[in-house]
């Protein structure tokens, strides 16, 4: 018997590789639903992402998990000139995102003393590669503190909303780290690590245009999953303690009310961290310790829906991100409807604004009245919205997105010896080896394959 731990997009595609090999499995879900934080809407005509908004097919076990499932012919690709057209608020002002060396030339993001530390940067000395650097540290040794500041610091909030003097430069943008290691620069290293990643996508047969989405939604993925592995799941069981003797591990849950409990030879946790780290204190309490270090971040996205003529702003865009720096009480705004049309009825926007994270947090536990008058102000002031909202509505996410900060070697080290030293038992979540939706569905199917 193997026992999958958690419903998400980890726990579905590790269940999926197991249902397809003819494997005896069982998957304990402790909520009502399956697919963590992956969860879609349709209200008003309008389509709703409570979580992630976009995934990207950046690996080869995404692509065949949507093709297996017999969802490539639904997948939904974005619109070209929107989803390229991105920004950044800075001094209050939407600037543009400059995606290459001509663009940063003209950006009124970057000042000449800027662009001339980005020319010096291959003759930087390189630092040595065992040592554990903040990004922002690593960023201002490299490049100087306003690209930190204007271009690293907005991106990198975009995708883990952390702090970049808390968060590890090799395990949240290992790519200029790499640059460095490998090749002594960014600049130099960065354009060989991405030809080489362009060569392994055509070997793969990736496509270019990397981001989709459904009709109704990324909770399709999630839908065709769970209709794959439905036998199997056991819903609302929350695990409350595991034993480990005999090279087994005794899961105790419980469910309606009643006490369960049931042996298996081989576990696949996809739980959170913390999760994991409470119910692996009993049977491994060093694992436990160092888990219980990993620090999650609270996350809120707010979607707004009106009238496309109430908004003055011009620009078809992907969305706005914001540095430290500005007086906003969002990390970045996305225009679904501009770059996924359908998610609006015709003739209304759609947008969605991602709060929270490690620089307000505060702003998860105020009132939703709060929260709207807040943001909205905001949003007309910015974009030139009048009238009214025809659709608001938030979605909370206390501990949302799994911090990959300085120190995080020694926990992966933690994690990395119980496991080499437990063969039966698997992590796949994204607080290990991947935060993204694509890096989960990886370590999922991964996770399943070893015990096949």
């Amino acid at each position: 018997m193997i026992a999958i731990l958690g419903g998400g997009i980890s726990g579905l595609s590790a269940a999926f590789e197991l249902k397809k090999a003819g494997k005896e499995f069982i998957l304990l879900e402790a909520n009502k639903q399956v697919g963590g934080k992956i969860q879609s809407s349709q209200q008003q005509g309008f389509t709703l992402e409570h979580g992630p908004n976009t995934v990207l097919i950046n690996n080869p076990e995404i692509k065949k998990l949507i093709e297996e499932l017999g969802l490539w012919d639904e997948l939904i690709f974005p619109e070209e000139q929107a989803s390229s057209n991105r920004f950044v608020l800075k001094n209050g002002n939407i600037e543009p995102f400059p995606s290459g060396l001509k663009k940063m030339l003209k950006s009124n993001l970057f000042s000449f003393s800027t662009l001339l530390s980005v020319l010096k940067e291959p003759f930087n000395k390189s630092k040595s590669a065992t040592e554990d650097e903040s990004l922002a540290a690593f960023v201002e040794r490299r490049l100087g503190k306003q690209i930190l500041d204007d271009f690293i610091t907005p991106f990198v909030t975009g995708i883990y909303a952390g702090d970049p003097y808390q968060m590890s430069a090799k395990y949240t943008m290992n790519l200029l780290k790499e640059a460095e290691e490998k090749h002594g620069s960014i600049v130099k290293g960065a354009f060989q690590i991405m030809k080489a990643k362009k060569l392994e996508n055509e070997k793969y047969g990736l496509p270019k245009q990397k981001i989709f989405t459904f009709k109704n939604g990324l909770q399709q993925l999630i839908t065709a999953l769970q209709h794959k592995v439905e036998k199997e799941i056991q819903w609302e069981a929350i695990c409350t303690k595991i034993e480990y003797s005999n090279k087994e591990y005794t899961i105790h849950y419980e469910q309606n009310g009643a006490q369960q409990t049931i042996t298996a030879a081989h576990v696949i946790s996809a739980l959170p961290a913390f999760a994991l780290a409470e119910l692996a204190h009993n049977f491994a309490y060093g694992l436990s310790s160092h888990l219980d270090q990993i620090n999650y971040v609270p996350a809120m996205a707010v979607h707004f829906g009106f009238d496309t003529k109430n908004m003055a702003f011009p620009e078809k865009a992907f969305g706005i991100l914001s540095r430290n720096a500005e007086q906003v009480p969002f990390l970045g705004v996305l225009f679904n409807s501009h770059f996924f049309p359908h998610t609006a009825p015709k003739g209304k926007d759609l947008i969605t604004v991602i709060c929270g994270g490690a620089r307000y947090p505060e702003i998860v536990d105020k009132s939703d009245e709060e929260v709207i008058e807040e943001i909205s102000a905001c949003l007309k002031s910015l974009l030139g919205i009048t009238g009214e909202f025809e659709l608001t509505n938030i979605v909370r996410w206390k501990r949302g997105i799994p911090q990959y900060e300085v120190g995080y070697s020694k926990i992966e080290s933690e994690i990395d010896l119980y496991l080499g030293a437990h063969h039966n038992f698997k992590i796949a979540a994204n607080f290990y080896k991947g935060i993204s939706v694509s890096d989960c569905v990886k370590n999922g199917s991964l996770a399943a394959q070893s015990f096949i």
